[in-house]
This record gives C-alpha cells, sequence and structure tokens, in this order.
C-alpha cells in the first residue's frame, strides 16, 4: 500500500545521457528548506569542474566539510559502465530500478516532488511515465527552485563516476560520505551498495 504523505518529499534528478548515468538524491519534505540553504553555502555548485580529482586535496575536503550537514534520506546512482543498453532503454531500466531498489524504501510514497539536476536535461517525460507505471505522481518543480541541492546532484553525479571502482578515496575528500545512504551500481554487473 502506497502512503500518502501531506507534503511530498523532494527527489533531485540527474540524467547524463552521455555517460548513461542516473543520480537520485532523496530529501524529507520537512528538511528541503535546510538542505538547500547548506548546499547553497557549500562550494559544491561551481560550474566548470571536470574532475573531481583535478581539485586540490584541501578544496575537495572543503566541499565534504560544508555538505556533510545537508540532511538526505539518502543518494542512488546506476551507470551504464558497459553502454550496452541503448540510451532510451537504459532510461527506463534505470529508471525502473531507481523506483524499486530506492524510491521504495521510502514507505513507498504515492507522490514526490522532483527537481531536474539540469533541467535542459530531455528526461522529463520518460521520467514521469516511468514514475506514474509505478504509482508514483510526480509534481515537477519550478526550474529555478533549489539551485544548490541541483549543483549539488550534478557534482554527486561526477563523484559516482569516478569513484565507482576505487578504495583509496580518504573519508575527508570523498563527497558521497555525505550521505546517510547511498549506493552506486550498475544494471549489467549489478549494484554494489557502499
Amino acid at each position: 500500500m502506497r502512503q500518502v504523505t501531506a507534503t511530498p518529499p523532494l527527489c533531485v534528478i540527474h540524467w547524463e545521457s552521455s555517460q548513461h548515468q542516473l543520480t537520485t538524491l532523496a530529501l524529507g519534505s520537512e528538511t528541503t528548506d535546510a538542505a538547500e540553504r547548506v548546499a547553497m553555502a557549500a562550494p559544491a555548485g561551481e560550474r566548470g569542474i571536470v574532475s573531481w580529482f583535478d581539485l586540490p586535496a584541501v578544496a575537495r575536503q572543503n566541499v565534504v566539510r560544508a555538505c556533510r550537514p545537508i540532511p538526505t534520506l539518502g543518494m542512488y546512482c546506476v551507470i551504464d559502465d558497459e553502454h550496452v543498453e541503448g540510451n532510451e532503454e537504459f532510461l527506463r531500466c534505470a529508471i525502473q530500478d531507481t523506483v524499486e531498489q530506492f524510491l521504495e524504501r521510502f514507505h513507498g510514497w504515492s507522490d514526490i516532488h522532483v527537481a531536474l539536476g539540469d533541467p535542459s536535461a530531455d528526461f522529463r517525460d520518460p521520467l514521469e511515465i516511468g514514475l506514474r507505471t509505478a504509482g508514483i505522481e510526480p509534481h515537477f518543480t519550478e526550474d529555478s527552485l533549489f539551485p544548490g541541492l541541483r549543483a549539488l546532484i550534478r557534482l554527486t553525479a561526477l563523484v559516482c563516476r569516478e569513484t565507482k571502482s576505487r578504495a583509496d578515496i580518504p573519508e575527508d575528500e570523498d563527497l558521497l560520505e555525505i550521505y546517510d545512504t547511498y549506493t552506486v551500481g550498475s544494471l549489467s554487473s549489478g549494484e554494489q551498495p557502499w
């Protein structure tokens, strides 16, 4: 049975079509404003970061330290490393996997607010169809809302790609450590919860 909440939670969802990657950040409705304030104050939203490891260690540590207080419910990332599936098919499967393996953990939400990590990305329609098929009614936010959280999910997506197969990252430099729970995995090789 799906739970109807008074104020739906927020999911910030980022699709990287060139990387075959869907990254989702979930926040409780009661902590969304606090999370946005912290994300806006953190240096995570700087455009032009091409690689997490191009930043000096002290800069990575500063971002992680600033983002640690962001109250989240979790983060989930699905990557198709081998690009086996076509873009549309992988996106459909990644949405389904995210709903089944991640969003279902939160007591079967029936409604969610959705902020797109990159509002210009062309995946709103398949996302809406995938969520509705799973019985979740998406309420898309205005593109101007949550710029801090949108920047954070884009940076998180980059870090997921670059650190997926690495275990040598110090905790104080690992952006993924700001999340209480997170999963980074792929559809082809099975998920790898860390």
